[in-house]
């Protein structure tokens, strides 16, 4: 089976998901490219943006020249692996997607982390083609590709249950495959002693981790650095943080040792309903997680951890993390945390399977390869 993988993001942990998906296919036996967009050229990608923007609101005789010229833009590829599977890089990839299925014609495609506008267009253009699309639900946003896009998938996919129930309350039936996180490598020794906030953007709720390192100073927070900061991000951050001697900002690491490896705590505050893997992998560390009471997130923290409301007083916040660390808790809910992410639910291999198996029915009742 020929599987594109096409992802809105190079970055986070939704991008390394889909690589590990991808590797692990190819060691199956099927033919595995990934498709990635990098934000290495935000006018060209402002432009199209507003083109698209324009093309919807015109006539369909009017649109048809705009919507040519848009698709025109950031569709260059780039070779960036080839082993083991060929990772390319584009500006937009719903606009790299033509060539795609001209040159290497895949019998499905696997889009993730898209937007609404690029999966309309991705959509369309397998459709023309007669090639299987596969739509996979890693965030609560992509809900709308359904509805309001109006344009599903042959075949829907959820890394969260809570996402599947979405999809089906407005009609949508979605497969539960939760994202691989392979863990091998990951499992480190700590020491525990800080609170470990990853990724301090503002969606991940770096306003409730300042205010927490704030209202708990005998407790020491390390932020790490995880998707390229904007400018404006590093300088919020940067003021947010003067003065607090508690608090620590650290580079971008993917060495688990220096990202784990004195994590007492995950301070997981999003904003956004998701499963992040780095609940995965801290749990796997045997480090507990406090995170913010959506669905999603509380589904992927289970016992292991305590969830409190996003806009919940930071009193409430303080409270929950000071009975994770209490001595009279901490170790049941290490030990709660390394048991949760062993279930067989968040298996590489069973995901894989599941997913293989999944791919080939769809493509099978399309006619296509095996």
């Amino acid at each position: 089976m020929r599987i594109l993988f096409l992802s809105g993001t190079a970055v986070g942990g939704s991008a390394m998901s889909t690589r590990e998906l991808a590797q692990r296919m190819a060691a199956r036996g099927h033919e595995v490219d990934v498709l990635l967009r990098v934000e290495t050229a935000p006018r060209r990608w402002m432009l199209q943006h507003r083109l698209v923007n324009l093309a919807v609101r015109l006539p369909r005789l009017l649109a048809q020249p705009v919507w040519s010229i848009a698709g025109l833009i950031g569709g260059r590829r780039r070779l960036v692996n080839e082993l083991p599977v060929r990772v390319w890089s584009t500006i937009l990839p719903e606009n790299s997607l033509r060539k795609f299925l001209r040159d290497q014609a895949p019998d499905v495609v696997v889009s993730a982390s898209i937007g609404r506008m690029a999966w309309r267009s991705i959509r369309e253009e397998l459709s023309a083609a007669e090639i299987a699309s596969v739509l996979y639900l890693r965030e609560e946003a992509a809900i709308g590709h359904l509805d309001i896009s109006n344009a599903p998938p042959d075949l829907l996919l959820a890394n969260a249950a809570t996402l599947t129930e979405r999809a089906a309350t407005i009609g949508f039936s979605a497969q539960f495959v939760p994202s691989v996180v392979s863990l091998d490598g990951i499992r480190v020794d700590t020491t525990r002693e800080v609170v470990l906030f990853i990724n301090p953007v503002e969606i991940a709720g770096r306003a409730v981790a300042v205010a927490l390192t704030k209202d708990c100073p005998e407790i020491r927070f390390a932020f790490v650095e995880s998707w390229p900061l904007k400018p404006e991000d590093r300088r919020w951050l940067a003021d947010a943080l003067l003065g607090l001697a508690n608090a620590e900002l650290r580079p971008r690491t993917d060495d688990p040792n220096e990202l784990y490896g004195d994590a007492a705590v995950l301070l997981a505050p999003y904003l956004t309903n998701g499963r992040p893997r780095v609940v995965l992998e801290a749990q796997a560390n045997g480090v507990p997680v406090l995170g913010s009471s959506l669905d999603a997130l509380v589904e992927a923290i289970g016992p292991g951890g305590l969830t409190v409301d996003a806009d919940a007083p930071i009193a409430e916040w303080a409270t929950a993390l000071r009975h994770l660390l209490s001595p009279t808790n901490y170790d049941g809910f290490v030990a709660a945390a390394r048991t949760y992410s062993e279930r067989s639910e968040v298996n590489p291999e069973i995901i894989v399977g599941e997913f293989e198996r999944l791919l080939l029915e769809l493509v099978a009742t399309r006619g296509g390869a095996s």
